[in-house]
């Protein structure tokens, strides 16, 4: 693949900095920021204001936005497509709107891999309802273990909640399947993926994996912060109660303010003034990424990956490095240097090398569970890097026992 920076003016004035935390947030494409701006000079508008032109630009550009959306995961209808703020709060309008389909003794299913917007949720659902959350086993490459699933359902199962990616070990599930298997027992289990680590990196169809709901933020697929999205089938969806409530999603409310009638799909769980600027963005993030083509990006990241395993090979550095999960199919790399705490060698790696990573949690709070740390260091790479860079950073983690000098 070419250089793809020229796309990305977080280099323009700092071309020495390596990007490697794709998998918090992706850098943003020029047309994205360019979207945003142009919205809020030349329109800014609310899109409830449909009156007047620019008022009904704004209702086009959103639209527009979820067309773009349902295509580029194949839903089957456009008003499947509700636009929040980002995955945590698609997952907690999801939970949140299940509260009366939930009942107590129910059974939700999570992995300890999952991000906190993925289990925090559901474990509050369940305590508010006397529902139960329980573990799914997982393979020794991090997958789920379907084989297993098989045998933790019952007629109690309601949900099955994980990520089509995890956010730290990388591993990657084969939604289809585990799907598959789930309808197979019941057809009426609710299957949700979070595919905030996925969605800009392969290929998505809901309609062919056939799951219920899907949530995601395009600020992980070079697009702006401040929006996401949850998918639902039609059906399951309008049974959702809203988390939100107020204008743009009410059609009347009664003398007695007792009862009221709500808008129909989308509008009914997208309750008050949407983040359009962030939502003319998303339209440039679509088509950036239709132009690249998720193939290419997807074999350019692993080639990087690959490279870098090599790399690791080639330079002895499990000697005094641990790395958890080179032969996971994602990119993105966990590890810690032996004896040292992560967040040294980040603030190490960003000092002396210009390598920005991250390190901690990185928000999977039951972690530990799998791997046996409770923290750790994770660089994650994205279109935005090349092959140099991998270099640079090898170097960088072949001098880590000078990790001090940048303390002191």
């Amino acid at each position: 693949m070419k250089d793809l920076k020229k796309y990305f003016p977080f280099y323009d004035k700092q071309s020495n900095l390596i990007y490697f935390d794709s998998s918090a947030t992706s850098l943003k494409i020029k047309s994205v920021i360019e979207a945003e701006m142009k919205f809020l000079s030349e329109n800014g508008s609310n899109p409830h204001a449909v009156d007047y032109k620019k008022g009904f630009e704004a209702f086009e550009i959103i639209k527009n936005a979820r067309q773009l959306t349902q295509e580029f995961i194949n839903a089957k209808k456009a008003n499947e497509i509700i636009f929040t703020s980002g995955t945590t709060h698609s997952i907690n309008l999801l939970a949140n709107g299940l509260k009366k389909i939930i009942k107590k003794d129910d059974e939700i299913l999570v992995t300890e891999l999952e991000h906190s917007a993925n289990l925090l949720p559901w474990i509050a659902l369940a305590n508010s309802v006397g529902a139960k959350v329980k573990k799914v086993k997982l393979n020794k490459d991090f997958t789920i273990d379907h084989e297993s699933l098989k045998l933790q359902f019952s007629d109690k199962t309601k949900i099955v909640s994980f990520a089509s990616v995890y956010n730290t070990v990388g591993a990657k599930n084969d939604v289809k399947l585990i799907t598959k298997v789930i309808k197979e027992f019941n057809n009426n289990i609710i299957v949700h993926v979070d595919a905030a680590q996925s969605i800009g990196h392969t290929k998505t169809d809901v309609m062919d994996s056939n799951i219920d709901f899907m949530s995601w933020s395009f600020h992980k697929m070079y697009g702006p912060f401040g929006v996401g999205c949850l998918y639902g089938k039609y059906e399951l969806l309008n049974q959702l109660e809203p988390l939100f409530y107020g204008g743009g999603m009410s059609l009347k409310i009664e003398e007695n303010l007792i009862d009221y009638s709500l808008s129909s799909l989308p509008e009914k769980l997208e309750g008050g003034t949407p983040n359009i600027s962030a939502i003319a963005g998303v339209i440039e993030s679509i088509k950036f990424i239709n132009l690249i083509g998720l193939d290419q990006i997807e074999e350019h990241e692993i080639t990087l990956k690959d490279y870098f395993k090599i790399k690791v090979k080639e330079n002895n550095l499990n000697d005094h490095i641990t790395f958890y999960n080179l032969d996971t199919k994602s990119p993105i790399i966990l590890f810690n240097v032996k004896g040292v705490n992560p967040q040294d060698i980040t603030n190490f790696l960003d000092e002396k090398y210009n390598i920005l990573v991250r390190g901690g949690a990185n928000c999977a709070r039951r972690i530990e569970g799998v791997i046996g740390t409770k923290i750790a260091i994770r660089a994650s790479f994205g279109i935005n890097n090349n092959k140099a860079e991998i270099d640079q950073f090898i170097e960088a983690l072949k001098d880590t026992n000078s990790f001090l000098d940048v303390l002191f």
